[in-house]
């Protein structure tokens, strides 16, 4: 299904009213006082059916780099959705309680703990390392460092290169106290994210 008609349909979409669309994309946002901040969401995902469409739910930590919308700790509701069947949309919608408890900042980390994270493990830790950092939790911040580090000895330790580079930067500001080079760090890369999935309003919620 083409962009333009699925920017339609989420228009008739029932969302609380904490959601804000932008094309076919339903979100909020919760933020640090550092400024770190998490994206909570719904997407309309096209098919290769092009009469229907996939509908999204995700929580993505903006300051782990990525280059996409990451749909890694999320699911589809139901499967394939037609345009036809909004009103059962909204009614899948109003059963929907997955986010009712991602009010603050702080929620996350119960929520990455209790709910499946599609894809390498590598991503969970990531977002727990940093977001315990955020947090002011370092030892349990070095505790996922640790295991993105770890991965040097994996047989495929360049697949994590990256990853395992931002590991060490963030547990060397540990090790300095230099705290707020980290949080510097971690903006800057949620920057990078923002500016990736072409969302310049994120910035400004």
């Amino acid at each position: 299904m083409k962009t333009t008609e699925l920017n339609k349909i989420i228009k008739e979409i029932k969302f609380e009213d904490k959601f804000i669309k932008n094309g076919r994309l339903a979100y909020y946002i919760i933020k640090d006082k550092s400024g770190a901040a998490i994206l909570i969401g719904f997407y309309l995902d096209s098919s290769v059916d092009k009469d229907a469409f996939f509908l999204q739910y995700f929580v993505q930590c903006l300051y782990v780099p990525f280059s996409t919308y990451n749909f890694s700790l999320g699911e589809r509701i139901g499967n394939h959705w037609k345009k036809e069947e909004i009103n059962d949309i909204n009614l899948s919608l109003q059963n929907f309680k997955k986010f009712n408890f991602l009010n603050s900042f702080e929620d996350i980390i119960s929520y990455i703990l209790n709910n499946s994270y599609c894809g390498h493990k590598i991503g969970r830790d990531e977002y727990l390392a940093y977001t315990y950092f955020i947090l002011g939790k370092y030892s349990e911040a070095l505790q996922y460092i640790e295991k993105i580090t770890a991965l040097k000895k994996h047989e495929n330790a360049e697949w994590f290169k990256k990853a395992i580079q931002k590991a060490e930067l963030i547990k060397e500001y540990i090790i300095k106290n230099d705290y707020d080079s980290g949080i510097y760090q971690l903006l800057k890369w949620q920057n990078e994210t923002i500016t990736a999935l072409k969302q310049p309003k994120l910035l400004l919620v």
